[in-house]
């Protein structure tokens, strides 16, 4: 260092002036750092992590319905087994039948008709319809309406018309369907059972 010196006492002003400029103009553009590299990095690097906080964001916000979905699969899940542990897979229209006369019997209506009608499948269970025709007082009918609802395998009595036999004889008449439910079968158990 002190041989630059030197060097540099030796020569001219205007050379030595000349030299010192060539040298700062060196360093100011190989060298020296302003910060506006590393102000350059940390805007980027702000724009990295709003973006990985964001995205963190939406993965927690997708884990929370994932969450929700599964606690609504479970819960659902329990649903279908208490259904499918009190509901027959097998329910004829024989069987509500059977059960239409002993609660006819039980609440003191008379059955004029019983016809059974066309199965009704839906998701998880399958509707068995008989239509009815019954006679006997309010309370009687109503009696027989309340034993259907209370019973295991039938749960309803639907499309239901009250009208009087004949004017002022209390007598009235009853038009319906009584409808009992069994387990839908499972498409897959068919399919797996036809393949086999």
């Amino acid at each position: 260092m002190n041989r630059l010196f030197e060097i540099l006492a030796a020569q001219e002003i205007g050379k030595t002036l000349l030299m010192g400029l060539a040298i700062t103009g060196f360093y100011w553009y190989a060298v020296y750092d302003d910060g506006a590299v590393a102000d350059a990095q940390l805007v980027q690097v702000a724009q990295q992590l709003q973006q990985e906080e964001s995205k963190k964001k939406d993965t927690d916000a997708t884990l929370k319905q994932v969450q929700e979905m599964q606690e609504k699969v479970g819960q659902l899940s329990l649903q279908y087994q208490e259904i499918a542990r009190r509901l027959p897979a097998v329910l004829f229209s024989i069987d509500i039948n059977k059960a239409i006369d002993d609660f006819a019997r039980n609440s003191g209506v008379n059955v004029k008709l019983k016809r059974p009608a066309d199965n009704i499948k839906q998701e998880v269970v399958e509707e068995v319809p008989v239509g009815v025709t019954l006679e006997g007082n309010y309370a009687e009918l109503a009696r027989f309406a309340y034993l259907v609802s209370t019973a295991e395998r039938m749960a309803r009595v639907k499309n239901v018309v009250i009208t009087e036999t004949a004017p002022n004889s209390g007598k009235l008449k009853l038009e319906g369907q009584v409808v009992g439910y069994k387990l839908a079968p499972d498409e897959k158990a068919k399919e797996e059972g036809t393949r086999k």
